[in-house]
């Protein structure tokens, strides 16, 4: 049997073009997924954020009605003065008053620390806001823009797909079935270009034997990875 080079040349370049094709298809999804996962953390420090900022209005609100409860107490305190029996009696108002007056300081000093904190936590939200906006906003570009693409992409597989299929009718009869359990097992790989010395896939050393059955155009099968072997395009051949 002569092989002919120039037609495992074309499939060999087929079957190439097509794994490329099938790792950039492959590739989009993948971009998407990763900027989806991006969008997916600010969604989650915005939650966050958005959480830490309601549960601080809470807590400052709660002080501050607290407060508010306090200052309404001392008040009474103040009037019950003016009806006091006793200076004793005068006079335990008057402790109690100072007391309560002194824990509204302190009261009223963690109400103004929390305050700052929310100024904080109400940009940080604010900032988290607007970096979700952009991840969301990104992967909707990236996910139209993979869109298009896997579509050309498809296209453009389907058309070598059809070139394959076409060079593969002038596979001789006898060579169809080697040949179809080469590339179901091997992909691009199942065909390797040699220059004489060395095996293009594997680099494994050609003997002179090898060297001769491929310049013969017989069927040489690497020892090192099992591909069927041809020779590059201009190289002077027996006929």
């Amino acid at each position: 049997m002569s092989l002919d080079y120039a037609l495992l040349r074309t499939l060999h370049h087929r079957l190439r073009m097509l794994t490329d094709l099938d790792e950039r298809i492959q590739k989009g999804p993948r971009k998407v997924k990763i900027v989806a996962a991006n969008e997916a953390s600010f969604l989650n420090a915005l939650e966050s954020a958005k959480q830490n900022l309601l549960e601080l209005r809470k807590a400052s609100n709660a002080k501050q009605m607290q407060l508010s409860e306090r200052e309404a107490k001392i008040e009474d305190l103040k009037t019950k003065l003016n009806v006091c029996d006793s200076n004793k009696e005068f006079q335990l108002l008057k402790d109690r008053i100072a007391a309560d007056e002194q824990a509204n300081s302190v009261l009223q000093d963690e109400i103004l620390e929390q305050l700052e904190k929310l100024d904080v936590l109400a940009e940080e939200s604010d900032t988290a806001k607007q970096n979700f906006a952009k991840a969301e906003a990104d992967t909707k570009a990236l996910s139209a823009k993979v869109e298009i693409e896997l579509k050309e992409l498809e296209a453009e597989k389907k058309r070598v797909a059809g070139e394959l299929a076409e060079a593969e009718k002038s596979i001789p009869i006898d060579m169809t079935v080697e040949y179809r359990r080469l590339v179901t097992g091997l992909g691009e790989d199942a065909l390797g270009a040699t220059n004489t010395e060395t095996c293009g896939n594997c680099n494994q050393t050609l003997t002179a034997q090898t060297v001769n059955e491929l310049i013969m155009r017989k069927p040489v099968f690497c020892k090192g990875c099992g591909c069927l072997m041809y020779l590059p395009e201009g190289f002077v051949s027996a006929k």
